[in-house]
């Protein structure tokens, strides 16, 4: 059995275990100091970077929330290596489970389902199922379906007393009856996870508008929503009137630190972003 695939299994049971999940959505209260990251597709650069300033050996951790770490750059062998960047991810919240917390994309959403994505001229799906077996060998078929497990075992969304909602992207306005809400509230069904489906809507979703999320807001008690699912070049978006998208992938990457005792509106968000190649 490989070391690499219980360390995934392992994740994953810490995950589906943890006391402050229901359904799939964490209630984390008022933690103090958090740092969350936007996408970040592979790039362990980023992604050690972020880990370090997170996890300093002299003070005490901020909580760190992750998302969409599978699916980087392609090689010259057609492979994807993200799933190092993932084990990365895995073993952080192995070695501090009551800090470290990941949510699930719409990346991870169409590894599982084998709904594939083409970037670039390739199947980013083939190309990481290629990239596990390049990378492992013969133990890929214990790594692969391990990372599945992990995969699935992923919340979508992170709630905060201070009325943030973090999660990966919210429903489409022109789909939003079919983002039901009640999905945070239960465990996943396999058709959730296809289109149509209220994980797959809040996962993919885009352009949301300032009544949408007003609505949305209301229906939940939340204040604010703190996202990803946006490749932006400067690492951050504004989406009037209550939440911001944060890319942690690129040059321009960055993060979003806030204390979780304090609230947090789009006009001061800009005080809480931090770049993440100055880190």
């Amino acid at each position: 059995m490989s070391s690499v695939a219980d360390m995934f299994r392992q994740a994953a049971d810490l995950i589906e275990n943890d006391p402050r999940r229901k359904g799939n959505c964490l209630y984390l209260g008022s933690p103090g100091r958090v740092v969350v990251a936007g996408d970040i597709h592979g790039n362990r650069g980023n992604l050690q970077r972020i880990c370090r300033y997170a996890h300093p050996a002299d003070a005490e951790p901020p909580t760190l929330i992750l998302q969409e770490v599978i699916h980087g750059p392609i090689d010259e062998q057609g492979c994807d290596r993200s799933v190092e960047a993932m084990l990365l991810g895995a073993q952080a919240k192995i070695d501090r489970p009551e800090k470290v917390f990941y949510l699930l994309g719409n990346h991870a959403i169409a590894q599982i389902t084998r709904c594939e994505i083409t970037k670039h001229g390739y199947g980013v799906c083939q190309a990481f199922l290629d990239g596990v077996r390049h990378l492992f060998g013969p133990e890929a078929a214990d790594v692969y379906p391990a990372v599945m497990r992990f995969c699935r075992s992923l919340p979508m969304a992170a709630r905060f007393d201070n009325g943030m909602l973090v999660s990966h992207s919210l429903p489409s306005p022109n789909r939003v009856h079919l983002g039901d809400p009640g999905i945070l509230d239960r465990p996943y069904e396999d058709e959730d996870l296809r289109r149509g489906g209220p994980a797959y809507e809040w996962t993919w979703g885009r352009d949301q508008t300032p009544e949408q999320l007003d609505e949305l807001a209301a229906a939940l008690g939340v204040d604010f929503f703190l996202l990803g699912h946006r490749h932006v070049q400067d690492g951050s978006l504004n989406i009037p009137r209550r939440a911001l998208a944060i890319n942690s992938d690129g040059a321009g990457g960055v993060i979003f630190e806030f204390d979780s005792g304090e609230s947090v509106t789009l006009a001061d968000a800009p005080k809480h972003l931090r770049q993440i190649a100055t880190l």
